[in-house]
C-alpha cells in the first residue's frame, strides 16, 4: 500500500467489540469498563477541546488495563526519520516525561520497538526481558515501571498515527477481555487523532494562507518592504511556536553584503548589518552565496559558528536555520532565518512551511525591486526633464543676451557709418573711426569667446607650455583692464609677492584666465567697489565686494551660460561663458578653480591654483625682430572674397601700406588674375560661390610659377581640421575672420623680408 506521507503503515487491527456469552454474564468490572467506553464515545462527539479528551482517553486506557501509568504519543517525521512525540503522560514523573518526550525508531524502549515493528509490543516484565538499553532500563527502574504494553494507533486505511501505552509497577498480563475493550478504545483514539490532525492541518494551512495573503496585500497597497515581510515573520513565529524567532535579510545591490530588514530588532540588526556574503561567512551569508539552506541544529556543535557564538549567546538562541530567497529569474536576493531557543532539527514539515514563506517573500521582494527600479527611472526621467527644461531656459536667456550683446556694437557701428556718410569732416571721421574700432574689437571678443568654448569643450585646443611668471601675466591683464576699472571708479589692490612665481603654462591663456576673473569682478561690483587680486605660490585669488551669489548659483557659476542666473538686469556685457572658459583652461593647465560667496550682496571670491615649475626649467626667449615699416611697398597682393565691402576695405588698408592690390569676387576670376597679373601674395576666402578656396589654391600651386606665390587663407572656418585642410591644399598661413589687422600686416611684412633676403642671396 502506497503512503505519500512516508509514515510507517501496518495492517489495520479489526475493531473489536465485547462479546458477551449467554453462559458468561458481565462482571461488575466488565460492565464498568463498557460504560466507560460508551461515555468516552459520547464525549468524542461533543467535546471540542482535544487536550481534554486526549487525557480522558489515557485515563480510560489506564482504567481498562488496570495500570498505574499511561501515555499517548503522536507520530511525526523528524530530521532522522519517524519519531514519537509525547502528547499526554499520566503518572509519569517530570524526569521521565523529559526523557521520553521524543522517541526515535531506533530507541530500545517498548514504544520504540512498537514503532519499528508496526504492531503491539507487550512485556510483562521489561526488566527481566533485558531488551532495553541501559539508559532506558535505568529510567524504568527509577520510575518503578515493570510491565508495559504499547499499541499503535492506526487509521482505517492502516496509516500509523501514534501510540497508546500503559505501564504497571509490577509484572502484569492483561486478559483477553481487557485487550478487546482496550482495542475498541484504540480505534476511537485513532479516529479522534486522525480527525484532530486533519483539522489542525487545515487550520494551519488556512493560517499560513491568511498570513501570505495579508503580506501580499500589504505589498500591493504599497507598504514598505519591512511591513510586508514583517507579516510573514509574525505568521511563521505564530505557527511554528516553541519560542522561535524569524528574520529577513536582503543583499545589497552588488551582492556583497547582507542587511537585516525585519524580525530580530535594532540591536541584532546593528550587530549583523553588512555581513559578508561568501562561503566563509555566517549562516545567512553562506546560504545566500551557495543558494542552499544552512540548517544548524545546535550552534555550539557546529565549528562554523565558533567565531559567532557570542552572537547566539547574547541574543539567546541555540539553533539557526537560514534559507536562501531567490527570484523567479534565479537571482538570490537574501535569506529567511529562524532562531530556536533550544537545539532543534529541521523536519520536512518545517522545510515545507518555510518554503511557502520564502516563495511569498521572493514575490514581494521582486515586486519591491521592480517598483524601486521604476521609481528610480521615473525620478531620473523627472530629473532629466528638469535638466532639459533648465538647459532650454538658460539657452533662451543666453540667446536673448547674445542678441543684446550683438545689437549694441552693431547699432553703434551703424550710427558711426551714417555719421561718416553725412558729416565727412575730419573730426567726425576720427571719432567714428575710433568708435568703429572699439565696437569691432568687442564683436571679435564675443565671437572668440564662443569659439574658445567650442574648441575647449571638444578638446581641440592646444596649449603652448613654457615657464612663465604668473605675476607678470596678472600685471598685463590688469593693465588691459585699467580703463574699464577706472570707468567704474573701483578700488583695485594687487598683492604680489617679492619673488616671481613661475608656473608652466601658456602665457596667453593664463592671461585670458586673469582677464576673465578680474573682468568678472568688475562687471558684478557696483561703482566705487573694492577688488583685490593676490598672486603668489602659484595661486591667483580675485575677491570683490560686489553683488555676490547664492549658494546654488555659486555651485553652478562655472557652468556654460550661467551669467543669466546672476541677473540679466545686472549684466555689464559678455555672454556668460567667461567663467566656463576659466575653469576649462585652468583644468587644461592641471590646476583647480573654485568660487565662494557668503550670499547675495556679500561679494565673491575666485581662487585659481596652478602647478609650480622649478627654476631650472626657466629660460629666456630670444626677443622677436621688430617689423620693418614699408615692407609691403611694390608688393602685388590679390584679395579674393565674394563680399565686396570686405574685399574693398581690406584692399584699401593694403594700399595704404604701399602694396599694389587687386580684387576678385570668385574663384574663376582669381585664377584668371593669377595667370595674367602674377601676384606675390593671394589673400583667399575659402567660401567662394563657384570654386571653393581649397580648389583654387590647389590649381594655383599646379600652375607654372605657382610655388612662388604666398597663399593666405582668410575664412570664418577656424577649427583645427579646417586649418589642416588648408595646409594640405597648399596654403602658407590661415587667418580667421575677423582678421586682426596688426597680425596680418606683421605676417605680410615678414613674408616680404623673407622674399627680399632670398633675392639678395
Amino acid at each position: 500500500m502506497s503512503n505519500p506521507s512516508g509514515q510507517p503503515q501496518v495492517a489495520p487491527t479489526p475493531p473489536l467489540t465485547p462479546v458477551v456469552s449467554d453462559a458468561a454474564p458481565l462482571t461488575a468490572t466488565q460492565l464498568a469498563d463498557t460504560v466507560l467506553l460508551h461515555q468516552i464515545s459520547a464525549e468524542l462527539i461533543n467535546q471540542e477541546d482535544g487536550d481534554v479528551i486526549y487525557r480522558k482517553l489515557v485515563d480510560a486506557a489506564m482504567a481498562i488495563m488496570r495500570s498505574e501509568f499511561g501515555s499517548l504519543q503522536v507520530l511525526e517525521t523528524g530530521a532522522h526519520g519517524p519519531q514519537l512525540r509525547l502528547m499526554v503522560a499520566r503518572g509519569f514523573p517530570e524526569e521521565a516525561e523529559r526523557f521520553w518526550s521524543l522517541v526515535r525508531s531506533d530507541s530500545s524502549c517498548a514504544c520504540g520497538a512498537a514503532l519499528r515493528k508496526g504492531g503491539r509490543v507487550m512485556s510483562s516484565d521489561i526488566l527481566a526481558d533485558a531488551v532495553a538499553s541501559d539508559e532506558d532500563l535505568a529510567m524504568y527502574r527509577r520510575v518503578g515501571m515493570v510491565a508495559v504494553q504499547c499499541t499503535p494507533l492506526l487509521t482505517r486505511s492502516g496509516r500509523l498515527l501514534g501510540m497508546l501505552a500503559t505501564h504497571w509497577r509490577s509484572g502484569y498480563e492483561p486478559s483477553a477481555d481487557q485487550f478487546r475493550l482496550f482495542d475498541i478504545l484504540v480505534r476511537q483514539a485513532a479516529d479522534l487523532l486522525e480527525r484532530s490532525q486533519t483539522d489542525a492541518q487545515l487550520r494551519e494551512r488556512e493560517a499560513w494562507m491568511a498570513g501570505q495573503k495579508e503580506a501580499m496585500q500589504a505589498a500591493m497597497d504599497g507598504a514598505p518592504l519591512a511591513v510586508s515581510l514583517g507579516v510573514l515573520v509574525r505568521t511563521a513565529t505564530e505557527q511554528l511556536d516553541d519560542g522561535v524567532r524569524a528574520a529577513f535579510y536582503l543583499s545589497d545591490a552588488q551582492g556583497e553584503t547582507l542587511n537585516h530588514i525585519v524580525g530580530m530588532g535594532d540591536a541584532y540588526a546593528e550587530a549583523v548589518n553588512g555581513l559578508r556574503i561568501g562561503p566563509e561567512s555566517l549562516a545567512c551569508g553562506i546560504a545566500t552565496a551557495t543558494g542552499e539552506p544552512v540548517l544548524t541544529a545546535d550552534v555550539r556543535e557546529d565549528p562554523r559558528w565558533e567565531p559567532w557564538l557570542w552572537l547566539a549567546e547574547r541574543f539567546g538562541y541555540r539553533a539557526c536555520w537560514s534559507f536562501p530567497i531567490h527570484t523567479a529569474a534565479g537571482t538570490f536576493v537574501g535569506t529567511f532565518a529562524l532562531y530556536w531557543p533550544t537545539p532543534c532539527e529541521a523536519t520536512p514539515r518545517h522545510i515545507e512551511l518555510v518554503g511557502r514563506v520564502t516563495q511569498t517573500a521572493a514575490i514581494i521582494i521582486s515586486r519591491d525591486i521592480e517598483a524601486t527600479a521604476r521609481r528610480r527611472t521615473a525620478a531620473a526621467l523627472r530629473e532629466s526633464e528638469a535638466a532639459l527644461r533648465d538647459a532650454a531656459r538658460r539657452k533662451d536667456e543666453f540667446l536673448a543676451m547674445l542678441a543684446h550683446e550683438l545689437r549694441n556694437p552693431i547699432a553703434a557701428i551703424r550710427n558711426a557709418s551714417y555719421l561718416l556718410l553725412n558729416s565727412p569732416d575730419a573730426l567726425a571721421t576720427a571719432r567714428c573711426s575710433a568708435l568703429i574700432d572699439r565696437q569691432v574689437t568687442l564683436l571679435t571678443d564675443l565671437v572668440n569667446d564662443l569659439l574658445d568654448v567650442s574648441r575647449i569643450t571638444r578638446g581641440l585646443i592646444t596649449l603652448r607650455q613654457e615657464p612663465c611668471d604668473l605675476q607678470s601675466i596678472v600685471d598685463n591683464a590688469l593693465a588691459s583692464l585699467q580703463p574699464m576699472i577706472a570707468g567704474k571708479c573701483h578700488e583695485l589692490e594687487f598683492a604680489a609677492t617679492a619673488q616671481p612665481v613661475q608656473v608652466l603654462g601658456d602665457a596667453g591663456r593664463l592671461e585670458q584666465i586673469a582677464l576673465n576673473l578680474v573682468g568678472n569682478a568688475v562687471k558684478y561690483t557696483d561703482p566705487g567697489g573694492r577688488i583685490r587680486v593676490e598672486g603668489g605660490d602659484a595661486e591667483l585669488r580675485v575677491s570683490d565686494n560686489g553683488i555676490g551669489m547664492s549658494p546654488d548659483v555659486a555651485g553652478r557659476v562655472f557652468d556654460l551660460f550661467a551669467q543669466a542666473e546672476r541677473g540679466l538686469a545686472r549684466s555689464q556685457g559678455g555672454l556668460g561663458v567667461g567663467l566656463t572658459i576659466v575653469r576649462q583652461l585652468v583644468e587644461l593647465h592641471g590646476g583647480t578653480v573654485r568660487a565662494h560667496s557668503s550670499g547675495p550682496g556679500e561679494g565673491s571670491e575666485f581662487v585659481v591654483r596652478l602647478p609650480l615649475v622649478s627654476r631650472d626649467a626657466v629660460h629666456d626667449d630670444a626677443p622677436s625682430e621688430p617689423a620693418h615699416a614699408g615692407a609691403l611697398a611694390a608688393r602685388r597682393i590679390l584679395v579674393v572674397d565674394d563680399r565686396e565691402d570686405y574685399a574693398d576695405s581690406l584692399a584699401a588698408l593694403l594700399d595704404i601700406q604701399g602694396a599694389q592690390v587687386r580684387t576678385a569676387r570668385n574663384g574663376a576670376g582669381a585664377l584668371d588674375l593669377v595667370a595674367r597679373w602674377r601676384p606675390d601674395i593671394v589673400l583667399l576666402d575659402l567660401g567662394l560661390p563657384d570654386i571653393d578656396g581649397f580648389e583654387v589654391a590647389r590649381r594655383i600651386r599646379l600652375a607654372p610659377g605657382g610655388d612662388a606665390v604666398h597663399l593666405v587663407a582668410i575664412s570664418g572656418y577656424g577649427q583645427p581640421d579646417d586649418v589642416q585642410h588648408a595646409r594640405d591644399a597648399g596654403f602658407d598661413r590661415h587667418f580667421i575672420k575677423p582678421v586682426d589687422i596688426p597680425d596680418l600686416m606683421q605676417w605680410l611684412q615678414a613674408s616680404a623680408r623673407t622674399r627680399s633676403n632670398a633675392a639678395v642671396s
